[in-house]
């Protein structure tokens, strides 16, 4: 049996479990708070409406010239990353378009020889279809069309480009004529 010293020992220790259980969540809620306030702070300072479309379906087209267009997709689909703009628009080469460029066959070319490859299965292509197909991938062809077995495609942003009567040499003619 316990004595009633035992049970005031217990009792002190439960009450001081108690107040440190108390104190702690204390602390975590006023941790909790502080970072909800900080994120509240934060987004409501964010600028939303001066952020840039990263995408052309976000990018309000309407109103825009030809020349517009043509310098978003030039920069949000990385044609700056192997393309300079020169002087008047004339389209140049940065290093790595110097480098990936060697012994390339042209953006029509590719295209039509993309065109009549849909039609062969991957693993019955050929070496030289291959490469072509990896140039098609690292040149970014990819971001306007789109290859599905046995068809060539475009991609959304091929479409809303096709619907503003944009090809992909329209945007490299547009570009020249700045």
């Amino acid at each position: 049996m316990k004595s009633a010293a035992d049970f005031s020992r217990q009792r002190k220790l439960t009450n001081v479990v108690n107040e440190r259980s108390a104190a702690l969540r204390g602390r975590a809620r006023d941790v909790l708070v502080c970072i909800c306030l900080t994120a509240a702070l934060i987004s409501c300072s964010s600028p939303r409406s001066s952020q840039s479309p990263k995408a052309l379906a976000e990018f309000d087209t309407s109103g825009k010239s030809p020349g517009e267009i043509a310098e978003f997709v030039f920069q949000q689909y990385s044609c700056s990353g192997c393309h300079t703009l020169g002087e008047g628009g004339k389209l140049g080469f940065t290093e790595r378009g110097k480098e990936v460029g060697k012994n390339f066959e042209g953006c029509i070319s590719l295209l039509t020889a993309m065109n009549v490859m849909v039609h062969v299965r991957e693993e019955n292509r050929t070496a030289e279809e291959k490469r072509k197909a990896a140039h098609f991938q690292e040149f970014g062809c990819v971001a306007c069309h789109q290859i599905t077995p046995g068809k060539m495609g475009l991609t959304e942003v091929g479409s809303k480009l096709a619907s503003l009567h944009m090809a992909c040499t329209d945007v490299q003619r547009i570009l020249s004529q700045r």
